[in-house]
């Protein structure tokens, strides 16, 4: 073994120099933004238990300009995520599964499911449930 062996340098912006490793470190960080977010929705409950003040006051810190820029920034690096991880799964299903359903296929129905959930949720929360 060589007493100084070779280290390969590297840039700290190595990612920026293909597509696919920037598009990967792109969706990937975007869960640190989504981390920020589901703080801020748990903060909004907290407040809710501590009283019709407490929550008046963070309903007016969510109609701030910079947190709706926050919201509309991190509805959109989560749809990106989704699209990207929906475009990413029939490539890593098993072999057996692939030979049978084709990737269109795959990637239909979970764009369905999305919209069926998604249907749901806008469903219950305008019915008040």
């Amino acid at each position: 073994m060589s007493r100084r062996p070779y280290v390969r340098p590297m840039k700290r912006t190595w990612f920026m120099d293909h597509p696919f490793y920037r598009n990967y470190m792109i969706r990937e960080a975007s869960c640190i933004v989504d981390g920020l977010y589901c703080l801020n929705l748990f903060y909004g409950l907290m407040q809710l238990t501590r009283g019709e003040a407490a929550w008046n006051s963070w309903l007016a810190l969510q109609a701030n300009p910079l947190m709706i820029l926050f919201t509309v920034v991190t509805l959109g690096l989560t749809i990106y995520h989704a699209v990207t991880y929906f475009d990413m799964t029939p490539r890593v299903l098993p072999q057996q599964i692939r030979k049978m359903v084709k990737d269109k296929v795959v990637n239909m129905l979970m764009y369905v499911g999305l919209a069926v959930s998604s249907a749901a949720i806008v469903a219950a929360s305008v019915m008040g449930l």
